[in-house]
């Protein structure tokens, strides 16, 4: 859109005095081409759209064996990461852990953190 020159201007020349950013996307086809091609570590979780899948393989280095794409180095489970360090040129596999939250991952509501009283007052 509108802020794709502006962003492509910081990605190809603001590394040099040190600007850094940090993108997260459930949709990597709908990064600008630039905007893989200047990142230094790549996280890809489970993929399942055939565009997004492209746009991994696109953006495979050429320090990688076989293909990124490959249904044996994708992860397929929740928490599951394949993760690419251009720095070191090496790609791990890694799982973050789960979230424990009082709540069981749903979404809090306030009804369900406030106490009634027996007169039926909100404490």
């Amino acid at each position: 859109g509108v802020a794709e020159p502006a962003l492509e201007t910081i990605l190809t020349r603001g590394r040099a005095p040190g600007v850094s950013l940090v993108a997260a996307t459930q949709r990597p086809s709908a990064v600008p081409e630039v905007g893989i091609s200047q990142s230094d570590i790549l996280c890809a979780h489970r993929l399942t759209a055939r565009d997004d899948l492209a746009a991994l393989e696109h953006a495979q280095p050429t320090y990688v064996n076989g293909s990124l794409a490959d249904a044996e180095r994708l992860p397929d489970a929740p928490g599951e990461v394949v993760i690419i360090d251009d720095a070191t040129e090496t790609i791990h596999a890694a799982r973050i852990r789960s979230r424990d939250t009082p709540h069981g991952g749903t979404s809090p509501t306030a009804s369900g953190r406030m106490a009634r009283s027996d007169n039926g007052r909100v404490e």
